[in-house]
């Protein structure tokens, strides 16, 4: 009986049914309506805005044909910390403003015909402009547009990745129309380069842009993330975009190493983060005016803006969905109408984190960890021994960048 209702701190399928999924990312390129879900954190206006600035200044020469360029987007933040759904809200705004006419419509299809009413959380349709290519398989715990059921527990080969990307979106590709008309034989070939410029020469008669979404895969070691980011970039050509996602925050400091100033005009890096108390409010006045809910369990009260929440639940966007997901079923199962905040302040006591694990100069001091990152096997730090003479712009040597052969 609890289940069969909406909780609404979740993220709607397509269709919208209950119940709402926990821990999926919001996909507004793909699902009707997810834009409507999205909250301007502390942390997320500036990245979208500098995401806007970026692309705009590049946009112009993002096309498919010999002379295009391409982009690299990077989005990188601890787990939890909304990543996957910055990376795709990118995604749209860059499929928007690729359908936007000059005449400053935004876009999208006439919803207000006579007898035809809306529908949220409906699968948009395929853009005319452009392909949206998610990479499956490659790590994250999402479902079907990020990633693998069970995971890696090792960390995979860097030929491995390359491999399933290409054979990815060769696959989705050839159900784009008119694809398998225009792609040579040479589509199919092993050798990486020729394959992946057979199909960009396939887009370009086709007019076709391609974004190709790569969830966070855990490397190994320095080498083989420097090396996958460099592969990301060269592919990132005659108006290909790669929206890459990854967990190793250190990336600011490396990237200027990674890639000369030259390409770093082609790379826009984003980062996420914990969120502001006022993020508390933010967050719930969405959900109280959002319209079209089905069966929602429990309402928000007024009373919850109120609260004085625990700094604990700030540590990221996950932590705070989780809560308020877990506090509205707790109300349901008291039989309440509505989430309130003596539910919360309950909740909040219940789950306090115990402040002997974060201690500080040999004081508990229980909001340190908002401050603290995992510790993280690439660190740069720990590798100097190992990295040292290696130079970070190669790439192996089957992945050469060959951009200039004829």
């Amino acid at each position: 009986m609890p289940f069969i209702h909406c909780n609404m701190f979740g993220t709607p399928p397509a269709g919208g049914e209950p119940p709402w999924l926990p821990y999926e990312p919001l996909v507004p390129w793909c699902i009707e309506g997810h834009e409507d879900l999205w909250v301007e954190l502390d942390h997320v206006p500036p990245a979208v805005h500098a995401f806007r600035n970026q692309l705009i200044q590049v946009a112009r020469n993002i096309t498919p044909d010999r002379d295009g360029r391409g982009h690299l987007v990077v989005v990188s933040g601890l787990p939890g910390t909304g990543k996957s759904s910055l990376l795709h809200r990118c995604v749209h705004e860059f499929v928007r403003g690729l359908e936007e006419p000059e005449s400053g419509d935004d876009g999208r299809p006439d919803v207000e015909r006579q007898g035809d009413t809306p529908r949220p959380w409906r699968l948009r349709e395929q853009s005319d402009a452009i392909s949206v290519v998610p990479v499956t398989g490659v790590r994250n715990n999402g479902r079907d547009l990020e990633s693998s059921p069970s995971g890696h527990q090792e960390a995979p080969e860097l030929s491995t990745v390359i491999n399933r990307i290409f054979r990815t979106v060769v696959a989705e590709l050839r159900r784009t129309p008119g694809f398998t008309d225009v792609c040579g034989p040479e589509i199919d070939s092993p050798d990486h380069y020729h394959s992946w410029h057979a199909l960009t020469d396939a887009l370009a008669q086709l007019g076709r842009r391609l974004a190709v979404i790569i969830p966070h895969i855990k490397w190994e070691d320095q080498d083989s993330r420097w090396a996958f980011l460099r592969f990301c970039h060269q592919k990132a050509d005659r108006g290909v975009v790669f929206f890459v996602e990854t967990e190793y925050t250190a990336l600011e400091k490396e990237i200027g190493l990674i890639f000369d100033e030259s390409e770093l005009r082609g790379v826009t890096l984003l980062k996420t983060g914990g969120l502001a108390r006022e993020d508390w409010g933010k967050y719930l006045r969405l959900w109280m005016d959002l319209p079209g809910i089905p069966n929602p369990k429990v309402a928000i009260h007024d009373d919850l803006l109120d609260c004085e929440p625990a700094p604990w639940v700030f540590v990221s966007i996950s932590k705070l969905q989780t809560f308020l997901r877990e506090a509205a079923d707790d109300a349901l199962q008291a039989d309440e109408a509505y989430l309130r905040r003596s539910r919360v302040l309950l909740r909040f006591d219940k789950n306090q984190p115990n402040p002997d694990n974060f201690l500080r100069g040999g004081a508990p001091n229980p909001d340190a960890f908002l401050r603290e990152e995992p510790s993280d096997p690439d660190d740069p730090a720990k590798e100097q021994g190992e990295t040292a003479g290696i130079e970070p712009n190669e790439l192996p040597d089957d992945e050469e960048d060959r951009r200039d052969e004829p």
